[in-house]
């Protein structure tokens, strides 16, 4: 394949100095507002260069544990900056009680911590509901919206149905992918953490479980592959909002006529003080806003 990144970056470029600050469809969304999470015109052209090949999947999948099979139930895992978790992550999700084999997938968004995830990976030994493993690094953090890379690769490759989201400053229970998947449904995306807004993101309700939700973080959550069908998914996200994939999911689905629901599963968070959640959370009101005023195209 012939690499498109030169090409597109200079495009990117001057495409922000033309028009600084404003969002365009298409590819140039990716440029949004130029503001704290955009930073420079040179680090958005590289931004820009990276989720470009990420969505046409021009990254490197390794399998560092057993064989992959398309039938498998992909449970995708995005990893930043907690190495000391991976052995109770991979071990957790072996003693999951379901009978359904759980093709394990990492996204590892943190390049110092690569050599690290490689090892205990490797050495970790399968006896369980896990089949396999692979394991994709990031030239750099592309946040949340990598776990729906390798969502994309799966569709490209035929996968159909369902796929497993989960964060890894999360426990879970042996139950919690069968309980997950009784929430698997056509069209929908269910998920723990879910809420109902009263008048803006953090003035808001519990939703109950099984219940119709506003918002339901990518954290613990069922989705139906379909969502990335269309490369709309990644180029009408806004490079502002561009960490904020689980307001994005949300808005995005609700476009397309689907449904977002609270699933009633065991959660635990842990390692809250590593999160990247703080430095986002000015904008997440921001854009609920912006995803009332701009609705994504159907």
């Amino acid at each position: 394949m012939t690499n498109p990144q030169p090409a597109f970056a200079r495009r990117a470029v001057r495409s922000l100095r033309r028009r600084a600050g404003v969002a365009k469809r298409g590819v140039y969304a990716w440029l949004g507002h130029v503001g704290e999470t955009a930073g420079s015109a040179r680090e958005t052209a590289s931004w820009n260069s990276e989720t470009f090949r990420g969505r046409i999947g021009d990254f490197r999948t390794e399998t560092l544990v057993g064989s992959p099979r398309l039938g498998s139930l992909p449970v995708i895992l995005c990893l930043w900056n907690r190495p000391g978790r991976i052995d109770e992550i991979l071990a957790m999700l072996d003693a999951q009680s379901t009978e359904r084999p759980l093709r394990v997938m990492f996204w590892n968004n943190n390049a110092e911590d690569d050599g690290h995830y490689r090892e205990h990976i490797a050495a970790f030994t399968a006896s369980g509901a896990v089949e396999s493993v692979e394991y994709v690094l990031s030239r750099r953090n592309v946040g949340g919206i990598g776990r729906f890379f390798l969502a994309k690769d799966l569709f490209r490759d035929g996968f159909r149905g369902h796929f497993i989201t989960l964060d890894d400053d999360q426990d879970v229970s042996p139950t919690f992918i069968d309980s997950l998947l009784t929430y698997a449904a056509p069209r929908e995306f269910a998920g723990f953490w879910a809420w109902n807004y009263i008048d803006s993101h953090w003035n808001r309700t519990p939703t109950p479980p099984g219940g119709l939700a506003d918002y339901a973080g990518t954290g613990g959550a069922v989705c139906d592959i379909e969502i990335v069908r269309s490369s709309r998914f990644f180029t009408e996200l806004p490079r502002r909002y561009a960490f904020l994939e689980d307001q994005w999911l949300c808005g995005y689905a609700k476009s397309l006529g689907w449904q977002v629901r609270k699933a009633d599963v065991d959660i635990t968070f842990v390692l809250h003080e590593t999160n990247q959640f703080p430095q986002h959370a000015a904008l997440k009101d921001e854009f609920r806003r912006y995803l009332i005023e701009h609705k994504p195209p159907r």
